[in-house]
């Protein structure tokens, strides 16, 4: 409890939620995007083996996840580090070990944690449907059209919840992100019937 209690005042302190939910949008966002074009690629290509898009989708989650933590994590540390500087400047006393400086740690860690986990989780709910094929659950031919609507569901409520949290119209702004991962399927399936 006393961890938790811990956490919860470096967020207070750092003002870090904001931050985190925007990291948390964008790039679930990204999870869902980049694993809608796998899945709609390796329809388009006529694959067949469910493994090449899992591998495929892991690696992704991986790199995405990686970076993601590295990116925000050290942009992070920088801004915050700067700001920490120019306090300590103006108030003429260090505070690296006050609780501040650890809040702005904190802060810096916090937003590279959710900046990595979120693509990577979101990447692979919507591989599911490939692990359940491996296992004979159903074919790769369910497997595909359930990720698709997995992925493009995963746009739509992230869309809402960014209507919720600006007091704006949900389901428009839910439409709109849907909107990226239907033209993303649309090209996809052009490309297919073109070949």
């Amino acid at each position: 409890m006393k961890f938790l209690e811990k956490i919860r005042r470096y967020i207070k302190i750092s003002e870090v939620a904001p931050i985190s939910r925007r990291y948390f949008i964008m790039n679930a966002f990204d999870g869902a995007t980049t694993i809608l074009g796998i899945v709609i690629g390796a329809y388009a290509a006529g694959i067949t083996n469910e493994f090449w898009v899992i591998w495929s989708g892991l690696g992704v989650s991986l790199a995405m996840g990686l970076s993601g933590f590295a990116g925000a994590y050290m942009t992070e540390e920088a801004e915050r580090e700067k700001k920490l500087n120019a306090l300590e400047k103006s108030m003429l006393i260090e505070l690296k070990d006050s609780v501040i400086g650890k809040a702005s740690r904190f802060a810096s860690l916090w937003a590279g944690i959710v900046d990595g986990v979120s693509p990577a989780l979101t990447a692979l709910v919507c591989l599911t449907p490939f692990f359940l094929s491996s296992h004979g659950f159903f074919s790769i031919n369910f497997a595909i059209p359930l990720s698709v609507a997995m992925a493009l569901t995963t746009m739509f409520l992230l869309g809402v919840f960014l209507g919720k949290i600006s007091n704006r119209n949900m389901l428009f702004h839910g439409a709109k992100m849907l909107f990226v991962g239907l033209i993303i399927t649309f090209i996809f399936l052009v490309l297919k019937i073109t070949q």
